[in-house]
């Protein structure tokens, strides 16, 4: 109940408001709220309003002479002024409310005649009395336009249904008043009448929801909350599964935040007087603590965030009330001791003095009460929603819950940073979903970045500190992001809670692809290893020149790199710290420490170190220079993820110092800005400075090793070239330009000369003012090297005939070592070495050693390569065309000799100069450059044989090498097979020549699966009917091989290499797809030349035996790979080729023919799922199939007179295959086929299988499946499924998963088969149904926190496996429901316990 106020004054004051009140409300008419009750008596839905707090009175002619200002009855009070402080309170006069129609709409409601009926009992908590009969309200002239207007369509906002258009539920989804607004208006709906205005905040609730259900006045009145709520359960529909929370459209994404808006707004107008009549508060909560236990997924949702933004509104509400509750504390002391003083003035004040003790005291004292009702709320809605939902089987559910006790936490610390509480957050730390997680961290980081926090959370630290560490690993990276923030803040300010095994784990993160998780990590590595020590002493060099504060902070990053083990990765390393270590980028401090003598008390760098530390400064520059991720690490960050500028650390001083910000990051394909792209500019600059006179000493000094050279060598090409002019640095030019020179004549690694070929292409660039003196001394150089080049030539190759020594062959290879890395940067054809790399290239293996033919193969590539880029050039000479024609036609035939050649360094290099040149004289150069078409060369079937000999001598095969050169020998292959599949995509190469590679695709997967998936799908796209084609080509090869190896034998279908081609088979059929329509063309032709090869190997007529009127191919088994795809035809199809089999093949029975009556038996297009062995009761597929409307039942078995039509309009129609003209054996000649019979048997047989002698029978008679163990006979009856060949897997088997229960589909790839097993035992020792089988295969399923729970296993799974072994005819139905295994059924699994018991005699 509302408390009345104690203050005389204000009571008179409300005195004269009700007397004017009752004197205006004789002239008013009926009110809405009466119409409300009327036509909800009516019975009639109740229209929900929104009541807004217009005055329609106080206008001029009809407003109070005493009243010139309209204010709410209830006005707000701030922060630190007591709702009791009643001394200034202006109230002013509410004349009534009109109703939502006529304040929203154009359109006025028509006046109600007043019906009343009986009273009834109020059990939802307090009514509002109706009121008294009168005159309609008058219509309002001015004021707010219309909400929802009928002439408005915005499609953007959506257009609500009639019935919603003007309820509170409507107003907040349309956005078109504020939620501020309509709290007011529902607060003097409220105070007008509590019946009407309760009842439209239960029906908002209800159809925020999603519930279409209406709740009138007098449902509400009568009936409780829980039987409102079954009752709005019972209209809710559950199937479409949508509700306002979970659609992602814009309109409700606004219409979530205004949902929420709107509820903590009404707490906070709430907060002075309502929230404590016991009425509102009572009802919300009671409501929403029925709806969250609703099993409606969207009324536990929409509930529980109602009610945890409620309880964060109810927060806010305590920490008013505390603070007006401290300041009332203070001011009444303040009051105490002024009242204590002696004397006449003493006694003057004294009784003024015990008034406004009096008043303090009893606004303390009403504060109090108020607080103490606000915990209370507090704590019903914590244990009547929080401790039921956290652990809601909804992740989004959980997730609300988590993420809100955090900002309880954080804002009421008092009350909620308990253990007590902080044990909710601790234990869905271990949730299975990583959005709840991720809430979890989030809402603990905040608190541990806080100092004042910390002793709260100690007991919480050391109980799940380890759990916190372990989640630095997280498969979910954004949690693993979130938990290294979480630990950091940890370390920040508790670093004794962190042991060194802990960090560990975090330190490797740094290197990882992800950078958001690697900026984490970095930060954590900054805080526990590289903070500024201002109590260090002031170290200098032998010089007496002072070191920098950042040094022996560079030291330790070298001493962490050289202990982490991945110098590879020394870019990764960089990229995480450099937007939080100031330290990379003082390169004063780095380049010191490479080039100045360390001083006394000071330790020098070792070899390792140095090396180190200039890997590391060459990454740094590269970084400071362009602003991009290395390649491999993901350069954006996701918006979930916290990045490290809005971490932890809020201040970028704080960790990158003052006055000095991090150069701007730029991801692979983004655009920067002006600005960025300015301070890029700037960093860049900034290094070139520093960069500049260092060069010529690091050289100088390093030079002589080569790797150190290269890391250097890197420098310049990410320098500001022009500031070697503008700085006038044109001495450090010449002496950077003497340092390349030496190198290049001291080093003979292919790295490093390449390094120095970019050094002199970078410093040569024409639009260079340095250029002119750059390319002046590259000029000299080239002519040393060519002559170095050509004595060393003369000497190797000498006319006296002399075998050359070793001398002779390291000079010439080291000179060709120069030229070709000189030929990859710059043009060299104008030296003339054409001639004599040509004859290296032509000399026989005898002339030249291997290393010096290997070495001049690349450098002629590059000489033809360039010419091609000056005769593209417009109006090139015919000359040069006719001669470099000619070059290159020389050189392909060289190339596809040495291609073929077992040195591997010799076939290497020509089988690479072959890729490259074929792309680039291309026949496209047709279209591109018309002048120069003559000089597109077609490869022959000698280039394609070559490269296709070489791929499977040297790249299908089993790496032997050592350990730490296997990776760089795998990236080696894997460039070299993805030339070869340029080739073949470019078109350059037929699509037929990528059938060889296929036959590796299992073998090989982890190696180069990804490169021939995705060659496989460009094929598919050029061209299907190809790709189909060679895939069955690469098919043949491999069942080719088979038969070769078997030596006349004929092929096992149980043996090892044709059960590997059956599942090479089934993974090539994986990547046709699912749409039949647009494969049809391409899986025909696949089974037409499928069929066509196996009659290629039919033997000749004279070597038949009297009475077979057709041999037996030998290639009959192949059939068995095909059926294999047949799975991917249509049923007409399906039957075209059936057809076809039956007219070549007529008189086909008995063992030998098995494998077509398989085939036959996949092509069956009455069963459910087409797969690569069909059943064996099925009809055959033919034009005939059963009677309509037989259903998903078995089909009729076949007639005698049933016959196979190629004319009918299904068969002449449905299919693709073309006709072949002059071929008797076509697949649409004409005429009938023999009488159809059952799939898999021969024409008046029943089984093929002979029958089993009498002492077996016996045998089996005395055993059963009984007598073996569950599990061994198991896998015993599925290898027997799996060996029958009858078993169709679909093709799902490697996704699906067996239960919901389970996380992954099962690892075994045979699970199907033992499944099927599975089923088979359970129907032979218990008959059962879907239903019990599925009970008796499920398992628990686990719930987090939660208990497990027994989850029923997928019933899809095994229908299937029933459908399977029912068309074996070994399962049968029973006639009152359920399945049961069938004699032949029995019969055979006891033959396979018979044999599983002798096998495990045998054994013992």
């Amino acid at each position: 109940m509302v408390r009345l106020f104690s203050s005389t004054p204000v009571l008179e004051h409300v005195e004269e408001l009700l007397d004017i009140i009752k004197t205006r409300a004789s002239n008013i008419k009926l009110s809405y709220f009466e119409q409300r009750s009327i036509t909800s008596l009516q019975g009639h839905h109740a229209q929900p309003v929104t009541d807004i707090p217009v005055g329609i009175f106080n206008q001029p002619e009809n407003a109070h002479p005493s009243f010139h200002t309209p204010h709410h009855y209830y006005p707000p009070f701030a922060q630190n002024r007591s709702p009791q402080n009643r001394d200034d309170v202006e109230l002013a006069s509410y004349y009534g409310a009109v109703p939502i129609s006529e304040k929203y709409n154009s359109a006025s409601i028509a006046p109600q005649q007043p019906q009343f009926s009986n009273t009834t009992e109020n059990v939802n908590g307090p009514k509002g009395p109706n009121s008294t009969s009168g005159p309609p309200p008058t219509k309002r002239k001015r004021g707010r336009p219309a909400l929802f207007p009928s002439s408005d369509n915005d499609v953007g906002r959506g257009v609500l249904p009639e019935d919603e258009e003007h309820t509170l539920f409507g107003a907040i989804r349309s956005g078109r008043a504020s939620p501020q607004t309509l709290v007011d208006d529902w607060i003097e709906q409220y105070k007008t009448g509590r019946a009407p205005a309760m009842l439209e905040l239960v029906q908002f609730f209800i159809s925020c929801s999603g519930c279409k259900g209406k709740v009138t006045l007098d449902v509400y009145n009568t009936l409780p909350h829980a039987d409102i709520i079954k009752r709005m359960t019972e209209e809710f529909d559950e199937d479409s599964g949508e509700y306002p929370l979970v659609q992602s459209s814009p309109t409700w994404r606004r219409f979530r935040s205004n949902f929420v808006e709107f509820i903590q707004v009404l707490i906070r107008q709430c907060q002075y007087s309502i929230i404590y009549d016991q009425c509102m508060v009572d009802q919300i909560v009671s409501l929403l603590t029925g709806l969250s236990d609703s099993p409606v997924r969207a009324f536990r949702h929409t509930s529980t965030l109602a009610a945890m933004k409620m309880m964060t509104a109810l927060v806010d509400v305590a920490l008013n009330v505390s603070i007006n509750r401290d300041n009332t504390q203070r001011q009444y002391e303040g009051e105490r001791a002024r009242g204590g003083g002696s004397g006449a003035s003493s006694s003057r004040r004294s009784g003024a003095g015990n008034d406004r003790l009096d008043v303090l005291m009893s606004r303390r004292q009403e504060l109090e009460e108020n607080m103490k009702e606000v915990k209370d709320m507090l704590i019903l809605l914590f244990k009547g929603i929080f401790i039921h939902r956290y652990r809601d089987s909804q992740p989004e559910i959980r997730a609300i819950c988590i993420a809100e006790i955090g900002v309880w936490m954080r804002r009421y610390p008092a009350m909620f940073l308990d253990d007590s509480y902080l044990k909710y957050i601790g234990w869905t730390l271990y949730d299975r979903v990583g959005e709840v997680r991720l809430q979890c961290l989030r809402a603990l980081q905040p608190l541990y970045d806080d100092s004042t926090f910390v002793s709260n959370l100690s007991l919480f630290t050391s109980r799940f500190k380890q759990r916190l560490v372990d989640m630095t690993l997280d498969k979910e990276l954004d949690v693993a992001v979130q938990a290294v923030k979480v630990v950091s803040c940890i370390l920040k300010h508790t670093e004794s809670k962190l042991e060194d095994k802990d960090c560990e784990n975090i330190y490797e993160l740094v290197y990882c692809t992800h950078r958001p998780l690697a900026q984490a990590a970095g930060e954590f590595l900054t805080l526990k290893l590289f903070e500024v020590d201002a109590n260090a002493p002031i170290t200098r060099t032998k010089k007496g020149k002072k070191r920098s504060e950042n040094t022996p902070l560079i030291r330790d990053l070298v001493q962490f790199f050289i202990e982490s083990e991945l110098h590879e990765h020394a870019a990764y390393l960089v990229d995480s710290l450099w937007e939080i270590a100031p330290m990379l980028r003082d390169w004063e401090a780095m380049i010191d420490l490479l080039i100045e003598e360390p001083g006394k008390n000071e330790e020098p760098l070792d070899a390792s170190q140095e090396s180190s530390l200039i890997e590391i400064m060459v990454c740094c520059v590269q970084q400071a220079a362009t602003g991009e991720s290395p390649v491999g690490r993901q350069g954006k960050c996701s918006s979930r993820l916290l990045t490290l500028q809005s971490g932890s650390h809020s201040s970028s001083a704080v960790v990158l110092g003052a006055g000095e910000t991090a150069v701007p990051r730029v991801g692979r394909g983004g655009v920067l800005s002006a600005r960025e792209a300015k301070a890029l500019a700037e960093a860049r600059a900034r290094m070139t400075e520093a960069m500049i006179p260092a060069l010529h000493p690091l050289l100088t000094r390093f030079g002589e090793s080569a790797e150190r050279a290269t890391s250097l060598l890197q420098i310049p090409r990410y320098m500001d070239l022009e500031i070697y002019t503008t700085g006038r640095h044109q001495r450090h030019l010449d002496l950077l330009l003497q340092c390349v020179e030496r190198v290049v004549e001291r080093h003979t690694d292919p790295e490093t000369l390449l390094a120095c070929s970019r050094v002199y292409e970078v410093l040569c660039q024409d639009d260079l003012s340095i250029a002119a003196n750059c390319q002046t001394v590259r000029g000299t150089l080239f002519d040393r090297l060519t002559d170095l080049y050509r004595r060393a030539f003369l000497s190797y190759f000498n006319e006296q005939g002399d075998e050359p020594d070793d001398d002779d062959e390291f000079h010439l290879v080291s000179a060709l070592k120069r030229i070709y890395a000189f030929y990859s940067c710059h043009d060299l054809n104008g030296l003339g070495l054409w001639q004599s790399l040509i004859r290296i290239v032509s000399c026989a293996p005898e002339e030249a050693s291997p290393e010096v033919i290997a070495q001049a193969i690349p450098c002629c590539a590059k000489s033809l390569l360039w010419r091609l880029a000056h005769v593209s050039e417009p109006d090139p000479p015919k000359e040069e065309i006719d001669e470099l024609r000619q070059m290159l036609d020389n050189y392909m035939c060289l190339c596809t000799k040495w291609v073929r050649n077992d040195n591997k360094r010799i076939a290497t290099e020509a089988y690479l100069s072959l890729c490259d040149l074929l792309v680039a004289f291309s026949r496209h150069l047709a279209a591109t450059e018309p002048s120069i078409k003559s000089l597109a060369y077609v490869p022959d079937s000698a280039i394609e044989a070559g490269l296709i000999r070489f791929l499977e001598t040297f790249v299908f095969v089993d790496d032997e090498e050592d350990e730490n050169l296997k990776f760089e020998a795998l990236h080696e292959r894997r460039i070299q097979l993805a030339g070869f599949c340029k080739l073949v995509v470019y078109n350059l190469l037929p699509i037929k020549s990528a059938a060889p590679l296929y036959r590796h695709y299992i073998r090989f997967h982890g190696e180069f699966g990804d490169i021939m998936k995705s060659t496989l799908g460009k094929l598919r796209e050029i061209n299907r009917v190809h790709t189909a084609k060679m895939i069955v080509y690469c098919l043949q090869l491999g069942f080719s091989e088979l038969q070769a190896a078997c030596q006349g034998s004929p092929l096992e279908r149980a043996s090892d290499g044709f059960q590997a081609l059956r599942e090479l088979a089934r993974r090539l059929n994986l990547s046709f797809g699912l749409d039949l329509i647009k494969i049809r063309e391409a899986m025909v032709a696949f089974h037409s030349d499928g069929i066509q090869f196996v009659l290629s190997t039919t033997p000749s007529t004279t070597n038949t035996t009297a009475g077979d009127t057709r041999s037996v191919p030998t290639g009959l088994l192949f059939l068995e790979i095909m059926a294999e795809f047949s799975n991917k035809l249509l049923h007409q199809d399906k039957r075209s080729i059936s057809s076809y089999t039956f007219r070549i093949f007529p008189q086909a029975s008995g063992e030998e023919w098995a494998s077509l009556q398989a085939y036959r038996t996949s092509l069956d297009p009455d069963a459910s799922d087409h797969h690569a062995l069909g059943t064996s009761n099925q009809n055959v597929a033919s034009g005939s199939v059963g009677p309509s409307g037989r259903g998903r039942g078995r089909p009729r078995r076949p007639r005698p007179d049933d016959t196979i039509d190629s004319d009918t309009p299904q068969f002449a129609a449905g299919t693709t295959i073309k006709r072949r003209k002059g071929n008797p054996e076509d697949l649409f000649t004409s005429g009938t086929a023999s009488p159809a019979r059952r799939p898999g048997r021969p024409p008046g047989h029943y089984c093929s299988r002979p029958p089993p002698s009498p002492k077996r029978v016996r045998a089996m008679a005395r055993l059963s499946l009984k007598d073996v163990d569950g599990h061994t006979y198991i896998a015993a009856l599925a290898k027997f499924l799996k060996k029958t060949g009858k078993i169709r897997v679909p093709d799902w088997v490697d996704v699906v998963k067996l239960s919901t229960a389970n996380e992954q589909a099962p690892y075994d790839p045979d699970w199907f088969y033992v499944r099927c097993a599975a089923v088979l035992r359970h129907l032979y020792l218990r008959p059962t149904g879907l239903t019990g089988l599925s009970k008796a295969f499920g398992r628990g399923k686990r719930n987090g926190v939660c208990p497990r729970h027994h989850v029923r296993a997928s019933t899809s799974i095994l229908r299937r496996c029933l459908h399977e072994v029912e068309n074996m005819g070994l399962v049968e139905k029973r006639s009152d429901g359920g399945r049961e295994i069938s004699r032949a059924g029995r019969r055979d699994m006891d033959s396979v316990a018979y044999e599983t018991v002798k096998a495990l005699r045998a054994a013992k």
